[in-house]
């Protein structure tokens, strides 16, 4: 019974640490939702304030995709994604879809899917502009 007592409070000790030191998420407060483009298969957001830098000229981003109903007693669908848009091939990959972590996901182009390059374009764009702000 004392080692069960223990592992519990060492469990409850860690578990209290972890919290103390992870970083708290800033993806809590607003976003800003911008309507990139609209098209037959539906309508494509950037969320201008999940902009991030990482390296090898590559960033993330968040994304919304509303899917257009293919029946008419369809509702249509609504998606989120976090890609990470590597800037100079100008290729992509979603690392989470609707929260849900894509962990093998492999490095795509467009494939000429226009709501897709217009996410990549004004994407890598902004971040240059922030640069070019310095």
């Amino acid at each position: 019974m004392r080692i069960i007592s223990n592992l519990f409070y060492f469990s409850l000790s860690l578990l209290f640490f972890i919290i103390n030191f992870a970083s708290y998420s800033y993806a809590i407060g607003n976003v800003d939702w911008v309507l990139l483009k609209e098209n037959n298969e539906g309508k494509e957001w950037l969320d201008k304030g999940s902009i991030k830098e990482l390296p090898n000229n590559e960033i993330s981003v968040l994304t919304k995709f509303f899917k257009n109903p293919t029946n008419s007693g369809d509702d249509g669908e609504l998606s989120l994604y976090v890609m990470r848009i590597n800037c100079d091939e100008k290729k992509f990959k979603d690392t989470s879809i609707n929260g849900i972590p894509q962990f093998n996901s492999k490095w795509r182009t467009s494939n000429d899917d226009e709501l897709i390059d217009v996410v990549i374009e004004n994407s890598c764009s902004d971040l240059l502009m922030d640069k070019n702000d310095f």
